[in-house]
């Protein structure tokens, strides 16, 4: 079997899977240890608890020495006690990595979808020899991205670079400027009824997510509604819309879906309508 070379080896995945390595060893440790530390504490509690004339009688010369359990549920609980405070500091140490990874990526993305959308902005420009509504773009590109990127609960690093860059060119009027360059796109909740199926939650929210989405893209220029409807339908199928609708309220993922098209969520939401209870 041929070796890797060394320039294989990724090492943040090594690092990674040795500090998971890890973590899981120190937890097997304190559990062994915890199983330790309540036999012999036990064995101290009724060594302690014995009289004291029987602790105090002589020992006889053939009987074996005596077991100090106490000195030994010490010991135990000194390794239960390191192995956890070892496996913290790893702990501490793996999740500082991973946001800085986060963080990186986070920001390599940015630069690419910006330079991207800058050169969309410029190549229209050049076409119509309007260089004040490309600077007007410019500007609103940029509001945009600070809206986008401005909530760092919403893992948009974690989405493909191309359909965010789609999503974000149907609010700056560049969808066709984008699909001649790109033609391979690589707050209040209203629960249900609790005897509701998660199923049918999940299908509430995305009808409610529909409706406010839809509000939103109708309070806008007439010339952009057909690429935001496509852009709109392009993100209800990506992955990550699945996990936001499960795990926020509608109006909040409204927000979020709004951001990652380039538009600004209308606050002027519609009333959801009472439930039909029969």
């Amino acid at each position: 079997m041929k070796r890797g070379t060394e320039s294989d080896l990724d090492v943040q995945a090594q690092c990674r899977s040795l500090a998971l390595q890890q973590i899981g060893m120190l937890t097997r440790i304190a559990e062994i240890g915890m199983r330790l530390v309540e036999a012999t504490g036990a064995k101290a509690i009724a060594q302690a608890e014995r009289p004291e004339a029987e602790q105090a009688e002589a020992p006889r010369a053939d009987a074996p020495a005596t077991v100090d359990h106490g000195l030994a549920f010490a010991r135990h609980a000194h390794t239960v006690q390191r192995a956890l405070a070892l496996r913290a500091r790893t702990a501490d140490s793996l999740c500082a990595r991973d946001k800085a990874d986060r963080k990186a990526r986070r920001a390599r993305q940015r630069d690419h979808v910006t330079e991207a959308l800058f050169a969309l902005i410029w190549g229209a420009a050049d076409a119509t020899r309007d260089l004040e509504e490309a600077e007007f773009r410019i500007t609103e590109m940029h509001d945009q991205l600070d809206e986008f990127y401005g909530d760092e609960d919403d893992r948009v690093e974690d989405r493909p670079v191309g359909s965010v860059i789609a999503g974000l060119a149907c609010g700056l009027r560049l969808s066709e400027q984008w699909h001649r360059r790109a033609t391979d796109w690589s707050d209040l909740s209203y629960p249900p009824p609790p005897t509701d199926t998660p199923a049918g939650t999940r299908k509430r929210r995305r009808a409610r997510l529909r409706e406010l989405m839809q509000h939103t893209i109708d309070g806008i220029a007439a010339d952009t509604v057909p690429a935001l409807q496509a852009g709109l339908e392009a993100r209800l199928k990506e992955p990550d819309v699945e996990a936001l609708i499960d795990a926020e309220p509608p109006v909040r993922a409204a927000r979020r879906l709004c951001a990652s098209l380039g538009i600004e969520s209308d606050n002027t939401y519609p009333e959801p309508k009472a439930p039909d209870t029969g």
